[in-house]
């Protein structure tokens, strides 16, 4: 039961775990355990707009463990110019926790592997998903991360670029939300 608690207790430092983005009340940003329960919710609620062919089980536990290497290395927008080193910091967690952890770190490596090689259409749909939320978390706080990045339209459609060929209707959705921020001043027009 010890080693169990221990895998407990360092999961649980998920919840310490701030990204950037705030809740959508605008009180606090969010931390990396809630941001993936909201993925693993938000596939669930998608489910019918997902192709049938995606294993929606598979594709819930690839988001609820995809971020277990933040509790390592903690979280980096995506919109940093040193995001790419993160990437390898990532992976030494990975191997350390695939290490400590037996057949339950070897799952969560399996699933983290899966997610950053983006080879499987479950793991295509997670990553649009990781998209969309803090998407529309910048939405529905009048885009105060955005703001507080100096954000440009271009780089919001740059990084959500690839969800295009995922699900057109939802980037063009995104296009149209980018339009009104860029409308009333949450993005700049560049």
């Amino acid at each position: 039961m010890h080693e169990i608690q221990g895998l407990l207790i360092e999961l649980d430092k998920l919840k310490s775990v701030y990204r950037r983005v705030y809740l959508s009340d605008g009180s606090r940003n969010e931390n990396s355990a809630e941001h993936s329960w909201h993925l693993a919710v938000t596939l669930m609620v998608l489910r019918d707009s997902i192709p049938e062919s995606v294993n929606i089980d598979h594709a819930i536990k690839m988001a609820l463990l995809h971020d277990v290497c933040e509790i390592g290395v903690g979280d980096v927008s995506v919109y940093d110019p040193g995001r790419s080193a993160q990437t390898k910091s990532e992976s030494e967690y990975i191997a350390s926790f695939e290490e400590r952890h037996g057949v339950f770190g070897e799952t969560v490596a399996a699933y983290w592997r899966e997610y950053e090689n983006q080879n499987t259409q479950e793991s295509k749909w997670v990553k649009v998903v990781d998209r969309l939320l803090p998407f529309m978390m910048n939405v529905a706080t009048q885009g105060r991360t955005w703001k507080e990045q100096g954000m440009r339209r271009s780089q919001v459609i740059d990084l959500n670029r690839g969800i295009r060929d995922i699900s057109p209707g939802l980037f063009e959705w995104m296009k149209g939300e980018i339009d009104t921020a860029v409308k009333n001043g949450w993005l700049i027009d560049a």
